[in-house]
C-alpha cells in the first residue's frame, strides 16, 4: 500500500490530464476563432466613392465591386473627372480584411491596396510610381454594369459583352489581345460595351503563330456574328503591337471582317508591311492609331510604311496622338503651379474610335 502522500500526488496527475484531454477536445472542434470569423464574414461588395489626392490635387475615384461566383470578386474603377480613364480590374483579391485590386498594363499599371474598416475602404493607390493614400465610402449596392456578358460557343469559352439598351443589334469588335495586350484589351472592351458597342477579348497565346492565332480570331468572329444583338454586317478585329500581325492574318480568313482597328503596330520594314496589304486587297476599311510617344512602333516609319499597304480606301485613316504614351495616355506631370495633373486620354481618342466604329 502506498503511502498517503503519494496517493494523492497520482490523483492530482490523473485529474490534470484528464481537464488537458478535456481543452485539446474543446480546441479541436472549435478550430481557430479567428479563421472561422474570416471564412463567415461576407466580401466587401457595394458602391465605394472617394478621393485620392497628390501634390494638392484631388481626383474623384468611384468603385463597383461585386461578386460574382462565391468567393470570386470583380472590381470596375472609374475616375468621372476623367472619362474614359476607368477600367475593369484584371486581378481581385480578398482576404479579410485586406482587398486588393490590379490593372497591369505594359510599362506600369494601377494596384489598389486597402483594408475594410466598416463601410469603409482605407489604403493605398499606386499609379505606376505614384502613390496616394485614400479613404472610399461605401454607398449602397454595386451599379448595374451597363451591359450583358454573353456566352460565345466555339472552341474557347468567351464572354461576349453586349450593350444593355434597347437597341435590337449592335456592331461587334473582336479583340485579338496577346498576354502584353490583353488588359488593354479588357478596358476597351468595357468602355465600346457601355457605349453601344459589343466586344469579346479573344486571348492569344504569345507562342502562336500568326496563321494559328488568325484561325481563333475567324472562328471567334463567326461566333460573334451569330449571337443575337449583333449585326452581323458590322463584325470587325483590333489587334495591338505585334498583335496587328493576327488581324492581319485572320482577315485572310472567311468570314471577311467589316473593319479593323489598328493600335500601335510597328511597321519599320518593307517586309514588316507586307502582311498589311491584305486590307487593301479585300477592301477591308482600316483604323490604325498611334502614340507620339511610343518609341518600340517607332512612329513615324511606321505610319510612312503603313499608308501605301493601307491604300487610300474610304473609311481608312492612320491617326497619331501627340504627346500620348502607347496606351493612349497624356503623361501625369506638375503644373507651373506645384499641383498634380493626372493622367488622361489622349485628346480624341475615344470619342474617335467610337464613331468610326458605328459608321463601320
Amino acid at each position: 500500500m502506498l503511502p498517503l502522500h503519494l496517493t494523492r500526488l497520482l490523483r492530482l496527475v490523473a485529474c490534470w490530464g484528464l481537464i488537458g484531454a478535456g481543452l485539446e477536445l474543446v480546441a479541436a472542434c472549435s478550430g481557430s476563432p479567428g479563421s472561422e470569423e474570416a471564412a463567415t464574414v461576407p466580401p466587401p461588395t457595394g458602391h465605394y466613392e472617394g478621393p485620392i489626392t497628390y501634390q494638392g490635387s484631388e481626383l474623384r475615384v468611384t468603385m463597383e465591386l461585386r461578386e460574382v461566383s462565391p468567393g470570386k470578386l470583380e472590381a470596375e474603377i472609374d475616375f468621372p473627372q476623367l472619362p474614359g480613364l476607368g477600367f475593369a480590374a484584371t486581378r481581385t483579391s480578398y482576404q479579410a480584411p485586406q482587398l486588393r485590386l490590379e490593372q497591369a498594363n505594359a510599362g506600369g499599371g494601377i494596384e489598389i491596396q486597402a483594408v475594410r474598416e466598416g463601410d469603409f475602404l482605407r489604403g493605398v493607390l499606386t499609379w505606376d510610381s505614384l502613390q496616394a493614400d485614400f479613404v472610399w465610402a461605401r454607398r449602397g449596392e454595386a451599379a448595374p454594369r451597363g451591359f450583358r456578358v454573353q456566352a460565345v460557343g466555339g472552341t474557347q469559352r468567351l464572354r461576349l459583352l453586349l450593350p444593355d439598351d434597347t437597341l435590337p443589334q449592335h456592331p461587334a469588335l473582336v479583340l485579338l489581345a496577346t498576354p502584353a495586350t490583353a488588359a488593354a484589351a479588357a478596358q476597351r472592351a468595357t468602355y465600346l460595351a457601355r457605349h453601344g458597342v459589343a466586344a469579346v477579348v479573344v486571348p492569344l497565346s504569345a507562342s502562336d503563330p500568326d496563321s494559328v492565332a488568325g484561325m481563333a480570331g475567324a472562328t471567334a468572329l463567326a461566333a460573334v456574328r451569330r449571337q443575337a444583338g449583333v449585326d452581323s454586317g458590322k463584325v470587325g478585329y483590333w489587334g495591338r503591337a505585334t498583335g496587328g500581325l493576327a488581324v492581319a492574318a485572320a482577315a485572310r480568313q472567311q468570314p471577311t471582317p467589316a473593319f479593323a482597328v489598328l493600335e500601335g503596330v510597328p511597321v519599320i520594314t518593307r517586309e514588316q508591311a507586307r502582311p498589311y496589304y491584305v486590307f487593301n486587297q479585300q477592301r477591308i476599311p482600316v483604323l490604325a492609331l498611334y502614340a507620339a510617344l511610343d518609341t518600340a512602333a517607332q512612329v513615324p516609319v511606321s505610319v510612312r510604311r503603313l499608308r501605301p499597304a493601307l491604300g487610300q480606301r474610304r473609311g481608312t485613316y492612320v491617326r497619331v496622338f501627340p504627346g500620348a504614351t502607347p496606351n493612349f495616355l497624356l503623361p501625369g506631370r506638375s503644373r507651373p503651379d506645384g499641383q498634380w495633373q493626372w493622367p488622361q486620354p489622349a485628346a480624341g481618342y475615344w470619342p474617335d474610335l467610337l464613331q468610326w466604329l458605328q459608321q463601320h
